[in-house]
């Protein structure tokens, strides 16, 4: 009964404007950024031409070419996170939907529902658009390609370094067209938890202005790039160190490992405080 409502609460959900207008933007900056590739790279030859993969709109390696795509990324996605489901209970709640929904279904079932849905829907929209650049780049440039945007040799000690810091580097190693799908799925499901977010926090707040609830993930996200620059170790602290893809500065898996740890766990409590609010 439960995975029968998470279904259809998804399907409500990806239908809604919020949810299609970001998977239009997202899939528009995927577009320009393959036509921007295909452009660039038409014609040259496949001893000169870059790995596929490392010119994927999440590829910071691409930043050695051009940081347009990847600034861009950087600067919507802690706003953009919240918006596909983010609004879904206080739209109910304002709308009075949310009587109706309990009364059918019971507060607990309701409540695990729209968490389970926001996530699904957010994961959804944050991982097709750059799955089907994947599927792109592997049909129109030739996967044999081994080239890196810092035209680093491969033989160089520094590239094999750079290679290293990669999150899963023997992944990329034994196939870089895996390790861009898993990180895609990763950057996905990370997505999803981040938007799932906003959703538990409407659980035991009333706001009454929704756009507030993209404030959240807005501080959280940002907060990691102040503390790196505060950091006096320049330890990787910034979040698309982590969920972008190719990121060659050294890393600690264990600090996107505990913050995501952290993050559901507020999920949690905020899921056991809304659904025992009335009898308290």
């Amino acid at each position: 009964m439960l995975i029968k409502v998470i279904k259809k609460q998804t399907i409500f959900l990806l239908k809604q404007k919020e949810a299609s207008l970001t998977f239009i933007l997202l899939l528009a900056v995927v577009l320009g950024n393959y036509i921007t590739n295909v452009l660039t790279f038409r014609g040259t030859d496949v001893s000169q031409m870059y790995q596929p993969m490392k010119l994927l709109a999440l590829s910071l390696n691409k930043v050695y070419f051009s940081a347009n795509i990847q600034l861009l990324i950087v600067m919507i996605y802690p706003i953009l996170v919240a918006v596909p489901a983010g609004f879904s209970y206080t739209k109910e709640q304002q709308t009075k939907e949310e009587v109706y929904m309990i009364y059918r279904l019971g507060k607990n079932r309701y409540l695990q529902s729209k968490l389970w849905a926001s996530f699904f829907t957010t994961t959804i929209v944050f991982t097709v658009p750059f799955m089907l650049e994947i599927l792109m780049n592997m049909l129109s440039f030739p996967m044999n390609a081994i080239r890196d945007l810092s035209n680093l040799s491969i033989y160089n000690t520094d590239y094999a370094t750079m290679v290293h810091n990669y999150i899963g580097s023997a992944i990329y190693i034994a196939s870089p067209g895996l390790y861009a799908i898993l990180a895609t799925l990763f950057f996905g499901v990370v997505s999803g938890i981040l938007g799932t977010l906003p959703v538990a926090i409407s659980f035991v707040l009333t706001v009454k202005y929704r756009t507030l609830l993209i404030l959240p993930t807005f501080v959280l996200l940002n907060a990691t790039t102040y503390l790196n620059i505060l950091d006096r170790n320049r330890s990787s602290l910034s979040w698309y160190k982590y969920l972008l893809l190719f990121d060659d500065t050294p890393k600690n898996i264990i600090v996107p490992l505990m913050g995501v740890g952290i993050i559901i766990i507020t999920i949690f409590g905020f899921y056991l405080y809304g659904r025992n609010k009335d009898k308290w």
